[in-house]
């Protein structure tokens, strides 16, 4: 048997070497501009200050769904959101800056997740507290995502500029992603959404529309589906239905934007967060304010965070538990149009439409505190 000897060079290697570096470098080029083309389109850099979830500019730019990569969700799934909010998902009270990098929740659930076994009996709502008791407040704790340096105690000693002193509509209730939906048979598949407004956040809207009306406080609720059939631009709709019913009942100074909140964990389990409040599984509840961080126009954010720090205090005065830290934002999220617009997530996408509903009575309830107060 014969063997064919083969001579390795020094030139043979280098010429090896240089066809695997051209091969590898023309295919990240190839990598890099697909990469670039799927991720910006057509809109290479232009929304790197636009707000996340499809928030509106202030001229009134859509996010494509390219941007879905370098937001770090599927804005089409909402399940999906994880990494952007997870400071909103879990409760964490630590700051975080615009481009830093966020930790997400453990797999094993915090304690603010935890319910405590519910009583036998359930006890009598607590009496809403006075406008001293509102005023005075200690240890309220926000999660700052923004620059700005808030607190929330000295916030609720300020007055307020508006109250329940009209027999006129004050508070409009609505939802930007009406379908989001509880767990259980609600949920539609994997969006976690559902369009019967028995089974959706419209009904949450409903308990505190009707707790505001049992307490003298002339509420509009509007159902009108913002994320459905297109969850894109749901906030850029949102902020056409708020200006609608600003202009039709000027006297509304509250516009209070129910959601739920949503977090599904690496081992399929989503985020619930409850306590045992008069005898009953209550959702917690977090309210979202946001400020003008982003560049888009929000002199009154400042006053909108007072309301905020008031509910969150007359909330742990009648129920204890019940909230979640205040979470500040640098988005904007349409609080701009008065100066008592917040976001309730009451719940989360593993607490039940029940749960979520006595959150949300809880909540009313601290709402109209702070409105009688005045």
């Amino acid at each position: 048997m014969k063997f064919k000897t083969i001579v390795i060079t020094k030139k043979t290697i280098i010429v090896c070497l240089a066809a695997l570096v051209s091969v590898a470098a023309a295919a990240c080029v190839c990598f890099t501009a697909r990469r670039t083309e799927d991720v910006f389109g057509e809109q290479s850099g232009a929304y790197e200050d636009i707000l996340k979830e499809g928030l509106p500019s202030d001229e009134g730019i859509e996010l494509k769904s390219a941007l879905n990569k370098i937001i770090g969700f599927d804005i089409d799934k909402p399940e999906t959101i994880i990494d952007e909010y997870s400071t909103v998902f879990n409760g964490t009270t630590a700051d975080v800056g615009d481009n830093a990098e966020v930790e997400t929740p453990d797999a094993e659930p915090k304690a603010s997740e935890e319910t405590a076994a519910p009583n036998e009996t359930a006890s009598e709502e607590p009496p809403l507290p006075d406008s001293a008791a509102i005023a005075s407040a200690s240890g309220l704790e926000v999660s700052n995502a923004t620059d700005y340096s808030v607190n929330a105690d000295a916030a609720c000693t300020e007055p307020m500029s508006f109250g329940a002193d009209t027999n006129e509509p004050l508070v409009l209730i609505m939802h930007t992603h009406t379908t989001e939906c509880y767990d259980g048979d609600a949920m539609s598949g994997e969006t976690e959404r559902n369009t019967n407004e028995e089974l959706n956040v419209i009904a949450v809207g409903n308990e505190i529309c009707s707790v505001l009306e049992e307490n003298g406080i002339k509420t509009i609720h509007d159902a009108t589906y913002h994320d459905y059939p297109s969850y894109q631009g749901a906030y850029t709709r949102a902020l056409a239905t708020i200006e609608n019913q600003l202009r039709e009942y000027p006297s509304i100074k509250a516009v209070l934007d129910i959601h739920r909140d949503a977090f599904i964990y690496p081992d399929g389990t989503k985020l619930r967060v409850a306590r045992d409040i008069n005898g009953k599984s209550t959702a917690q509840v977090m309210i979202v304010a946001g400020t003008d961080s982003m560049g888009l126009w929000h002199d009154n954010w400042r006053e909108n965070f007072k309301f905020a720090a008031k509910i969150q205090n007359a909330a742990q005065i009648m129920y204890p538990g019940l909230m979640r830290p205040i979470n500040l934002r640098t988005e904007r999220f349409n609080e701009h149009t008065t100066t008592g617009s917040l976001i309730l997530e009451v719940g989360s996408n593993g607490n039940t439409l029940e749960e979520a509903k006595e959150g949300a009575r809880c909540v009313a309830r601290a709402v109209a505190a702070v409105l009688k107060a005045k």
